[in-house]
């Protein structure tokens, strides 16, 4: 029987270069509010709920981070687009490694945000700590601990309205779309095949990111040829929500420069404005 289609909201010019945006855990596409209008000026921004979140139905059986690669392309291949640029925060992140590993003609360019590219056996055991924690107390309950975990406490105090945002996207994410993502993260074995990785490669890491740690993505940094680094400073485990100007202006830059070299049309059109 066939999945049903991730759900998705595309903006944008049609015929410009396509980028994907892919969320956290326990979030969903609502996340890159920031980030969309201004990405969508020149280019076609796609941004997709992953299995289980926001507004795609929880997946019939478990899936692997490869498995949630091959429904995020089921949708660019239903708006007929050979190829784009992905951008992954945390969960997606892993899951936009999978596209590129194993479907490298599909990826122009990669953005890799808070996100290691293998889970150890402590980290597994974590996660399975977790889940015992949710399965005992539920959504409601899961939300405080995650945004400790995500954010400096310095952020979380002085932005009490952000932090009501991302809790209702935690508490709104079903809980079998839950348990069944974390399954598939604890299944992450990218790190020794990211040699080939071949196409332009941003990797952001949080300074206070107690989750992914910036040594942890400056390993993944290291292992794909020619890939950036770029450190986000006094920022935890969602940089495009605690820095979304920073985040939006540097992966912006790079998006442009990786799919639209020889013009950037909105960066003219403020140097005519001076």
């Amino acid at each position: 029987m066939t999945e049903p289609l991730l759900h998705f909201h595309a903006s944008g010019p049609a015929h410009a270069p396509a980028v994907v945006l892919l969320h956290s855990l326990a979030t969903h596409s609502g996340l890159w509010a920031h980030q969309v209008p201004a990405w969508s000026v020149d280019l076609r921004v796609i941004a997709i709920d992953l299995p289980g979140h926001g507004r795609s139905a929880v997946a019939r059986q478990p899936l692997t981070l490869a498995d949630m690669a091959d429904r995020v392309l089921a949708v660019l291949d239903h708006l007929g687009v050979a190829q784009a640029a992905f951008v992954g925060v945390s969960l997606g992140g892993m899951v936009a490694q999978a596209v590129a590993l194993d479907r490298a003609h599909r990826v122009s360019a990669l953005v890799i945000a808070h996100a290691g590219a293998r889970t150890d056996e402590t980290v597994r055991a974590i996660w399975d700590q977790r889940i015992e924690q949710f399965e005992a107390s539920g959504m409601d309950q899961l939300a405080q601990p995650t945004l400790e975990r995500w954010f400096p406490r310095a952020f979380s105090e002085s932005a009490p309205l952000t932090l009501q945002w991302m809790a209702s996207l935690i508490e709104a994410t079903d809980p079998q779309g839950y348990v069944m993502a974390i399954r598939a993260i604890q299944g992450l074995d990218h790190l020794d095949r990211l040699p080939a990785i071949r196409v332009p490669t941003l990797v952001v890491a949080g300074q206070a990111d107690a989750a992914v740690p910036s040594a942890v993505a400056s390993a993944v940094a290291h292992r794909i040829p020619h890939a950036r680094l770029h450190l986000l400073e006094d920022t935890g485990h969602i940089g495009n929500v605690q820095q979304p100007l920073l985040f939006t202006e540097r992966v912006g830059e790079f998006l442009q420069s990786a799919l639209v070299p020889d013009a950037t049309p909105s960066l003219k059109r403020m140097e005519t404005l001076k």
